[in-house]
């Protein structure tokens, strides 16, 4: 069963002895339970960015147009990620983007860096084809672009396989699922949460570190076997 925002503060405050919040709530008001939050939310971004969860995984579609360079995948944001996928023989990771504007027959595109893709764009201005090559810009803020080298002289649809982390909640966020696993988060705001207190200087501190850490990587080891991380691919 998944846990909400509301539910994930409710249990850092409980495990620190500190009143929890109503059921009925449905913002944050007073600066202790915001500061908590907040903790929980530092601790998500942290677990997030730190692995690529199933979870959070989406396929979406971006559609480049005629002449077009480049488009916003607008289902993400700037923390956005390509997932890769390991080759038969391990020696590198294959982005799961692909041009699918014939839905009968996609085409794997090939990761190219931004800085030379805009320098074979530049140089040569009129070329134009199936596009071959692709890059994500984050530089943007709070956003994500795809770009395609060469220009298509047609609309083209891009299909891309990425790692969505959630936004930051807003204070009325309360009934939002968290997605990522949630003993790691709990452990994890917990520390920072007695840490701000001064309870967890020394030893204490160094012990709950650790078992931020180790519920972390239990996580991201059921996770990685979840989707067959440590199968060897065997293709003929």
């Amino acid at each position: 069963m998944a846990t909400t925002y509301l539910q994930a503060i409710n249990r850092v405050l409980e495990k620190i002895g500190e009143e929890q919040i109503g059921a009925s709530a449905t913002s944050l008001t007073e600066t202790y339970e915001l500061l908590v939050a907040s903790f929980v939310q530092d601790i998500k971004e942290q677990i997030e960015d730190a692995h690529d969860w199933r979870a959070l995984r989406q396929t979406v579609t971006t559609t480049i147009a005629a002449d077009g360079q480049s488009a916003t995948v607008t289902e993400a944001n700037e923390r956005s990620r390509v997932v890769r996928i390991a080759q038969q023989n391990r020696a590198e990771f294959v982005p799961l983007v692909f041009d699918i504007t014939d839905s009968d027959d996609p085409t794997p595109l090939q990761e190219m860096d931004l800085a030379e893709l805009i320098y074979r764009d530049t140089v040569d201005p009129d070329t134009r084809n199936d596009p071959v090559y692709f890059a994500f810009d984050n530089s943007s803020g709070d956003v994500l672009d795809l770009f395609v080298w060469p220009r298509p002289s047609s609309a083209k649809t891009i299909q891309s396989t990425l790692v969505i982390p959630q936004t930051r909640f807003a204070a009325t966020d309360l009934s939002e699922n968290i997605k990522i696993p949630i003993r790691p988060l709990i452990v994890g705001a917990t520390w920072y949460a007695l840490e701000e207190r001064g309870e967890e200087l020394g030893t204490n501190g160094l012990f709950n570190e650790q078992r931020y850490n180790d519920a972390l990587n239990s996580a991201i080891g059921r996770d990685s076997m979840g989707q067959g991380d440590n199968i060897e691919l065997v293709r003929t």
